[in-house]
């Protein structure tokens, strides 16, 4: 597979270069670009089949060339990064891979397989997701989550909430449809919670969009909009409270 690094510290070309021949020898680096406009014109020019993509570059986001590409995304994509929680965060709707640095090799190894094994139109679809949620609100976002069928993208304002049902979560919509997912309670928690949603309970996430009432009797539950009623657990309640408060 033909890669195109694009980076703009020496140290981390040096070590990401270092790294992939160490343990990933079905990989060919074709070239290093170190900033936006390089990274674009390299894409054009030396049409690599996988990117490496730092995400803050010296003229711009890595994102910035991701939307120049977005009518004709026929390359994969591997984030790499210092720690960025915004980043992170949008990448993580996405179901896009990245790398945190120091890249660690076992982590790297997983990356690029996944890379390998993805179809085209799988990753080309999460991309066009991550460049349409960096113009969007909260609400509007859209979220890629893996389904038994392949990939699936759904509008993150149709979720009405999700319940941990062992290692799964089911995950129910306002058109009254449900589905269960291979991700923790945990891990839909750290995707949604900054975005207009609230672990209420040890089991429960609702979207605060769709919350009609807190009932603060019975130990408290809420009411939601499909009706359901769900409990606030006594831990949650002061968090759910404060939320609500930021909503008035």
């Amino acid at each position: 597979m033909r890669v195109l690094i694009i980076e703009d510290e020496e140290q981390s070309i040096s070590a990401l270069r270092s790294e992939i021949a160490l343990n990933c020898p079905s990989l060919e680096i074709i070239g290093v670009a170190k900033t936006v406009s390089e990274g674009i014109l390299m894409i054009e020019t030396l049409q690599p089949e996988l990117i490496f993509l730092d995400i803050q570059l010296s003229d711009g986001i890595g994102f910035d060339i991701l939307t120049h590409f977005q009518d004709k995304i026929d390359f994969k994509v591997i984030f790499t990064t210092a720690y960025s929680q915004y980043a992170i965060k949008a990448i993580k709707f996405s179901a896009l891979d990245y790398l945190l640095k120091p890249i660690d090799a076992e982590e790297l190894k997983t990356a690029v397989d996944k890379a390998l094994k993805a179809p085209q139109n799988e990753l080309t679809t999460k991309i066009e997701t991550l460049i349409r949620n960096q113009t969007e609100s909260s609400a509007r976002k859209k979220i890629v989550l893996a389904t038994s069928d392949g990939i699936s993208v759904f509008d993150v304002e149709t979720i009405l909430k999700c319940s941990a049902e062992s290692n799964y979560t089911c995950v129910y919509f306002t058109n009254g449809k449900k589905m269960l997912f291979s991700k923790t309670l945990k891990e839909f928690e750290e995707l949604l919670c900054n975005s207009g949603f609230e672990r209420i309970h040890n089991s429960h996430i609702i979207n605060l969009n769709h919350l009609s009432s807190f009932v603060n009797k019975d130990g408290g539950y809420v009411i939601l909009s499909d009706k359901s009623t769900l409990p606030v657990s006594q831990r949650k309640k002061i968090n759910l409270m404060a939320a609500l408060s930021r909503l008035s």
